[in-house]
């Protein structure tokens, strides 16, 4: 057994990385259920830190690396995640949550040390990741037209997918949105989240396609953007629209006329306020489930703003929601006592304190903050990552989900951060080599010599040359000369 550990740490970089892949929508979960839910992808991150830290250790970019913005707030997150075990009532609610941010950063130094030794990765990944992000299409679809299939496999076989105690609980005290008729989840057992998946790889597959130019990309978007569709989670089926077509914009904004960029301003500014007061006056079903969807989160969120007022520095710590949230449901009519937050930067609040929230928006800023960057050198790269980090951003707002997204999304996030930072760093050293950075030994023939200014020695008057010749005290005019 001790030598089979061994194996992922002999594991060339692009070959554990393709490993990580081909875990990325299975998960697989082989504990039994009321033991703990840690799937293969987590054990594989972690049996990889002896490979990832001698690649570090041996090559300077790796080391640059770990000096980026990027993994020093990460760093900082889940240091400030352990130590609110302190004051925490149940520390076990912030175990996975620690162990997942580790496996977080662990896969992107992996990928961003693979993509440096084999710049192939995102050729290869098409046998190993696109096919699974389809058949997690083809399942969603499946089980939304044949809710009777979605039924079997939850009490068969998703167990081993979805995590046992998970699937376990899920007709009894850990009930979620994949039971509805109107929801599917594939793999998943929330709707919503699964849609997430779908939309953020969507996004990802255009970023690759951008630089390999293969179809099995562009297919890979298009199935994961209708699977969206089937999920039937509303903010994905907003996002899967409004987000293609501003990261389209944006691809060609810089090449379009002054007029046409403020046109195209104005109408996005008209229509996202036209679009929103149809969901907050019109009738139709879909208007109609989005209001009483976020009736439902402001409900939960009611109970952290009291609890911010009574316990604003430190928060409630790890399984402090918990306890106090269902106290709050029974009062207010609340029909399910055990809701999570259901918005990252509450959930951050309320683990963690104020210091985990700043830190958590710090990574989000860092994240956006590498595609800004790398836009200067790879736009089209940049602007379709830039479109799947807003996604992933945004409607963590109102999930339940952590600054990575969740678990299956960890290998394509670390994957386009991977591959954004060579061009941001690229463009902060362009940044930094201005022609007068080095202040010691640029040129100074713009201002003369001893040499040049007298070029014997002796007494006598000096040439000046005009360029340095002005005005000066004694110069004969009033208060010129400092002697008088």
């Amino acid at each position: 057994m001790g030598r089979l550990a061994t194996v992922p740490a002999a594991l060339p970089l692009p070959v554990a990385a393709l490993a990580v892949f081909a875990l990325a929508v299975p998960q697989i979960y082989l504990l039994p259920e009321g033991t703990i839910d840690i799937s293969l992808s987590t054990v594989l991150a972690f049996l990889l830190v002896p490979t990832v830290t001698v690649w570090v250790w041996r090559h300077p970019g790796g080391r640059r690396l770990l000096r980026s913005l990027l993994v020093y707030a990460v760093v900082a997150l889940m240091a400030i995640r352990v130590l609110a075990m302190l004051w925490s009532p149940d520390t076990g609610y912030g175990r996975l949550p620690v162990a997942l941010l580790g496996q977080f950063l662990i896969t992107f130094v992996l990928f961003y040390g693979a993509a440096s030794e084999s710049p192939g990765l995102l050729l290869r990944m098409r046998y190993v990741y696109w096919p699974f992000v389809m058949l997690q299409s083809l399942l969603v679809a499946l089980f939304r037209l044949f809710p009777a299939v979605e039924d079997a496999y939850f009490r068969s076989v998703a167990g081993v997918f979805a995590g046992q105690n998970t699937v376990g609980g899920l007709f009894d005290v850990n009930r979620n949105n994949v039971l509805s008729p109107l929801k599917s989840g594939g793999v998943f057992v929330n709707a919503n989240v699964a849609g997430l998946f779908l939309g953020v790889s969507a996004m990802a597959a255009i970023a690759v396609w951008t630089r390999t130019r293969r179809r099995t990309e562009l297919v890979a978007a298009v199935a994961a953007l209708a699977g969206v569709w089937f999920t039937g989670s509303k903010s994905g089926q907003m996002f899967s629209v409004v987000l293609p077509a501003a990261a389209i914009v944006a691809l060609h904004f810089r090449k379009l006329a002054p007029a046409v960029r403020r046109t195209l301003l104005i109408a996005g500014g008209v229509l996202a306020a036209a679009f929103i007061a149809v969901l907050a006056l019109a009738g139709g079903p879909f208007a109609v489930a989005v209001r009483e969807t976020f009736v439902q989160r402001t409900d939960i969120w009611g109970y952290g703003a009291e609890a911010f007022a009574e316990h604003p520095l430190l928060g409630l710590g790890w399984g402090g929601w918990q306890q106090g949230f269902a106290a709050y449901a029974a009062a207010h009519g609340i029909y399910n006592p055990n809701f999570p937050p259901h918005n990252v930067l509450l959930a951050a609040w309320a683990a963690t304190g104020l210091a985990g929230l700043a830190l958590t928006l710090l990574v989000f800023g860092a994240m956006l903050r590498l595609a800004l960057r790398a836009m200067k050198r790879e736009r089209a790269f940049a602007v379709w990552a830039g479109a799947a980090i807003v996604w992933m951003t945004v409607q963590a707002m109102g999930e339940n989900t952590d600054v990575f997204g969740e678990i299956h999304l960890i290998p394509v996030l670390a994957l386009l951060l991977s591959h954004l930072v060579p061009a941001a760093q690229e463009e902060e050293q362009e940044a930094d080599d201005v022609p007068d950075a080095d202040f010691w030994n640029r040129p100074t023939s713009a201002l003369p010599t001893v040499g040049n200014v007298h070029l014997q020695p002796g007494p006598g008057p000096a040439d000046v040359p005009a360029a340095v010749h002005r005005a000066g005290p004694g110069d004969g005019r009033p208060g010129g000369d400092r002697d008088a």
